[in-house]
């Protein structure tokens, strides 16, 4: 610095010698002033440096509340301003530190847990009248069958000679004496007997042959036939039938049988345990079926008894047999079912739990 000083000195002494002497006392100190005041001046810090350190400090001296669910939200940033070149500093006055602008709400504010709706208050409950009780509906049980009449088999009371014997030719309705009883004298006893009962009863002499004797017997609106025949030397058969018959249609009696069993056996989905039924000593012997049941018993899955006579009735009319109604017998209902010199008494009783029907096929009328 002494160096500078004393070139410019040098330079400038012709001219300082040209001026009176008390202007250069003058000058002189003046000169070392400006150019101590120079020096001075480029010693001090930057105007705009110094703003930006400021507004840093300011930056920094943020606020942060730590939330305990979850960690505080990052500190915002400033972008720092370009340093500007020093020939604007020069001309430019110190700008003054610009607070930068606060973030957004949900920066710069630390989050807080989302409010809970205010508590209700519960107003007392109005009395009211308490309804009058509604009483809970009662399942409707299953209605039960009608009770079902007991067998009405027109002329079943059929008195039996003595030494008769019941189920000739597989018939429960066919009785035979082997006794030697001639058949014209089994049927004058039988016409006393059943007169006694309250039968009309009528000899048809316009039906007689060889061997066989046919009573028309009548009882309030119905009529049967009573057929007295003679089968071998020394044995006479009798049966009431729908219509007369002879000895021959009695013979094939069994074929229109089995014609009858074959169409229960096609509709038949399984045997049948005493379980399965309201009334099972009506139809068991313990738990052996009793014999005029054929010792079988079938059951038809999914159909009420109803319904499978409806369509029982078809396919028995299509092989020429006649159904009739006999009341009823063991909680289902009974038909009298014939062809020829056939007859044979189909039983239909709904199980325990409606999911079927039993089909029973007495030999003669149960009871």
């Amino acid at each position: 610095m002494s160096t500078v000083v004393g070139n410019v000195g040098n330079v400038g002494k012709p001219i300082l010698k040209s001026l009176p002497r008390p202007l250069r006392w003058l000058i002189r100190p003046a000169l070392l002033g400006s150019i101590g005041l120079h020096v001075l001046v480029l010693l001090l810090p930057l105007p705009e440096q110094a703003s930006l350190d400021a507004a840093r400090r300011q930056d920094v001296e943020v606020n942060v509340t730590r939330l305990p669910e979850q960690p505080p939200a990052p500190k915002p940033t400033a972008t720092p301003k370009p340093t500007p070149t020093p020939s604007s500093q020069a001309v430019r006055p110190s700008p003054q530190a610009v607070r930068p602008s606060p973030p957004p709400q949900s920066v710069a504010q630390p989050l807080q847990p989302a409010p809970r709706p205010p508590a209700v208050t519960q107003k007392p409950p109005v009395a009211q009248p308490s309804p009058s009780p509604v009483a809970s509906p009662t399942p409707t049980p299953e209605p039960s069958p009608d009770p079902v009449p007991p067998p009405a088999v027109p002329f079943a009371d059929l008195p039996l000679l003595t030494g008769s014997q019941t189920g000739c030719f597989g018939l429960g309705t066919c009785h035979e004496i082997t006794d030697g009883t001639h058949f014209r004298t089994a049927g004058q006893t039988l016409e006393q007997a059943l007169q006694a009962q309250g039968y009309t009863v009528k000899p048809r002499e316009d039906l007689e042959e060889t061997g066989r004797k046919v009573y028309e017997l009548t009882k309030g609106n119905k009529t049967r036939y009573l057929n007295v025949l003679s089968s071998d030397v020394g044995s006479t058969i009798y049966l009431v039938t729908p219509q007369p018959v002879s000895l021959d249609q009695l013979q094939i009696s069994e074929t229109h049988k089995a014609e009858l069993e074959a169409i229960l056996d096609s509709i038949s989905s399984g045997s049948v345990n005493p379980t399965q039924l309201t009334q099972p000593e009506a139809f068991f012997a313990g738990t052996t079926p009793r014999p005029e049941t054929g010792s079988q018993l079938r059951l038809v899955a999914g159909r009420s008894p109803q319904e499978l006579l409806d369509g029982l009735t078809g396919s028995l009319q299509a092989q020429n047999f006649t159904l009739t109604e006999a009341g009823g017998y063991g909680n289902g209902l009974l038909y009298e079912v014939t062809k020829g010199a056939y007859t044979g008494y189909l039983n239909l009783v709904p199980t325990v739990d409606r999911s079927g029907t039993i089909v029973v096929l007495w030999t003669n009328l149960p009871s």
